[in-house]
């Protein structure tokens, strides 16, 4: 009878460790698992970060690129006039000239108004047609704030690094020193106007 009871002691003891090692066994599985977890979702967000940080370094080159475009091929700016009063003018009252660019005509343009205003200088308002598949300049920055409209045809504005297909009623702004460029990507002449000024006191 002893005997017989020493047995089942031995097997209920023996059965209770295997639990336990299955129980410790689980939770060293369990661990192991989230510790992968963690360490692959670290990896992501260096990676992740590692993409951010190369796209930014990418957009800082294209635009220190552009910039040094824009030096080559700046476009002289239109000669100051007296000081800007209010007033209003019709397009029979702009004269259009031809506007070369590469030592090719590639449109037209014309002036409202230039010169300085009260709150700004080197104020400009002007009217440009240009010929399909032609661009007025390449990209390139200057210290002034421009605003341009597009009154017909079909293009693309590059604007602080990126390209939109724009038409009739597309608008673009510019913060000073912002890479920007226009080019007619339709078969028919793109119409837009522009502004620009830089706001006194900007001057450093």
């Amino acid at each position: 009878m002893d005997n017989e009871r020493d047995g089942r002691d031995r097997g209920h003891d023996g059965g209770g460790l295997g639990l336990w090692t299955m129980l410790l066994l689980a939770v060293v599985v369990l661990a192991a698992g989230l510790t992968a977890r963690v360490y692959y979702a670290r990896q992501a967000q260096r990676r992740a970060a590692a993409e951010t940080a190369l796209a930014r370094a990418e957009t800082a080159l294209r635009r220190a690129e552009l910039q040094r475009v824009a030096l080559r091929t700046k476009v002289p700016a239109p000669k100051a006039a007296d000081a800007v009063g209010s007033k209003t003018v019709t397009l029979d009252g702009v004269e259009m000239k031809d506007f070369r660019y590469q030592n090719e005509t590639v449109g037209k343009v014309g002036l409202y108004v230039s010169g300085d205003t009260p709150a700004s200088t080197k104020f400009v308002t002007g009217r440009f047609v240009l010929e399909p598949g032609k661009t007025p300049h390449a990209p390139h920055v200057h210290p002034e704030e421009e605003v341009m409209i597009v009154e017909s045809g079909k293009g693309e504005i590059f604007c602080d690094g990126k390209t939109t297909k724009v038409g009739p009623g597309s608008v673009m702004y510019t913060t000073p020193n912002a890479p920007h460029g226009i080019t007619n990507t339709g078969d028919t002449p793109l119409v837009f106007y522009f502004v620009k000024w830089e706001a006194k006191g900007d001057k450093k």
